[in-house]
């Protein structure tokens, strides 16, 4: 990576990315949208010696190029970095992106096609799958999880997907989300795949005393095991009872 005229790199260290990340509510402190971009505001990358957290922020591409343009002074996105947008919403937002095609869903080494509901849990619908509301148009996921206390991390509400700003930590990495309660614990882990499939590679949560863990392709339900298998045209795939 280039560096700049004080020889420092453009590669941010992890504690420093991370520090920004929570400091930013894990999205973009102008409009709260959870794709985004570190940058550094005062003073710009070309006057830094260090990279400081507390001088760096989130913006998602357009809030960046709107900056980049002139379009956002830096005073409006150091008042932002004070009181960020996903914070007061409690959550940051974006959409996954499923075409007109019957879409495959990936739990762990399990897939899930044209299944209503994927995972149900004392009667409540975890994960689901919609048809289109018009023709050619788009198939519709949602889903809630949690941590292994319970605790609510991540929703989605036909494509739109909300992290919570309360979370320890929500990463982006191309497109896999990454959520952590502290370091080396995932508690979901879950990746767009364009243009219809997304996968559920890691979780552990908890959900009315049931524990759900994923983990290097294998699913767990309580006692059970669930691996390479394929579910087609079911209303419910796995339904989890006391």
């Amino acid at each position: 990576m280039a560096n700049n005229k004080y020889g420092l790199s453009r590669d941010i260290p992890s504690a420093v990315k991370r520090e920004i990340r929570q400091n930013s509510g894990f999205g973009c402190v102008i409009c709260g949208l959870g794709i985004w971009e570190y940058e550094h505001i005062d003073p710009e990358f070309t006057e830094c010696t260090v990279h400081d957290p507390e001088k760096m922020t989130l913006l998602c591409p357009q809030c960046h190029s709107k900056k980049t343009k002139g379009f956002i002074d830096k005073g409006t996105i150091l008042a932002a970095m004070k009181n960020p947008k996903a914070m007061q919403k409690g959550f940051s937002n974006e959409f996954f992106t499923l075409g007109n095609n019957q879409p495959v869903i990936f739990f762990g080494s399990n897939s899930f096609q044209d299944c209503d509901i994927l995972l149900r849990v004392d009667n409540i619908n975890i994960i689901q799958v919609f048809q289109p509301e018009l023709p050619g148009g788009p198939f519709r996921f949602s889903g809630v999880f949690f941590d292994k206390n319970g605790k609510k991390t991540l929703e989605i509400d036909m494509n739109e997907w909300k992290a919570y700003s309360d979370n320890w930590d929500v990463d982006i990495t191309g497109s896999l989300i990454t959520i952590r309660e502290k370091i080396g614990k995932i508690s979901l882990s879950i990746k767009a795949m364009p243009p219809n499939s997304i996968l559920i590679e890691r979780l552990d949560m908890t959900i009315n005393s049931h524990n759900i863990i994923c983990e290097k392709g294998i699913l767990k339900i309580n006692n059970d095991i669930v691996e390479n298998i394929f579910i087609a045209e079911f209303h419910i795939g796995i339904d989890v009872v006391v």
